[in-house]
């Protein structure tokens, strides 16, 4: 059984966009059942939309060297390869989890492989990661907000509370969340905006916006995923309207 603890960075945004919060590096350290290193990984990634300035600067990473980088597609598939046939894979909260369901979306992967053992290693902390290390008295290796050296952080976390291992609580991701969690901010813009103008948005117009089409495509939404989308829609429409304005024919 291997241990793979993982770390990713993003490219962020500091406003909505339509676009994923793609990852653009991936750092992995590979443990074995002592919990010793016996691998590591790292790797940027290149992304299929604009690249954003302030994550380059946030993370320290020239946009030369995102557009040299390999795709998605093939980062994951040598990040599985390294994984091996038995592993668990451990990371600092959920998020990044999440973001790898998302991205093999978008890339039109398989995720199957994401359904073995995924823990959220940092439960048994406090705060986030460099709290939790200054907390415990360890040195902060390397560059924060560098994929492989916050791994190797979390590592040195791990083998502070080798019991995590043991954690049978696994992640899974929530296929409401999945589809929607990336327009949800944009079906709220939306509706606050028609409000603002004195218009009733309803769903009929909101689904044939550009931007909600381009979501469905970067997303590949299916047609019963876009009614998922259309019960946050009717969600929110209520609370911003409320019983003042009927849904149909939302």
């Amino acid at each position: 059984m291997n241990y793979i603890v993982i770390d990713l960075e993003f490219n962020g945004r500091r406003h909505y966009d339509i676009y994923p919060m793609e990852i653009i590096e991936l750092g992995a350290v590979k443990l074995n059942e002592k919990l010793e290193i016996i691998d590591m990984f790292q790797s940027y990634i290149k992304p299929k939309y604009p690249i954003n300035r302030f994550a380059l600067e946030f993370c320290g990473i020239q946009e030369k060297t995102l557009k040299e980088a390999e795709p998605f597609t093939q980062v994951i598939e040598r990040f599985r390869s390294f994984c091996g046939e038995e592993f668990i894979v451990f990371a600092w909260g959920c998020s990044d989890f999440f973001s790898l369901f998302v991205d093999c979306r978008v890339n039109e992967i398989d995720n199957d492989w994401l359904t073995q053992r995924l823990v959220d290693m940092s439960k048994p902390f406090e705060g986030g990661l460099q709290q939790a290390l200054a907390t415990h008295e360890l040195p902060s290796l390397g560059q924060h907000h560098s994929a492989l050296d916050d791994a190797l952080n979390a590592v040195q976390l791990l083998k502070l509370k080798p019991e995590i291992v043991q954690h049978s609580h696994y992640y899974r991701p929530d296929p409401m969340k999945l589809v929607t969690g990336g327009i949800k901010k944009w079906i709220l813009m939306s509706l606050d905006k028609a409000a603002a103008e004195g218009h009733v948005l309803r769903w009929e117009e909101f689904v044939s916006n550009g931007q909600t089409q381009a979501y469905s495509r970067i997303m590949h939404l299916t047609e019963q995923e876009l009614q998922m989308v259309k019960v946050l829609f009717i969600k929110y429409f209520k609370q911003k309207y409320g019983r003042k304005v009927k849904l149909q024919p939302v």
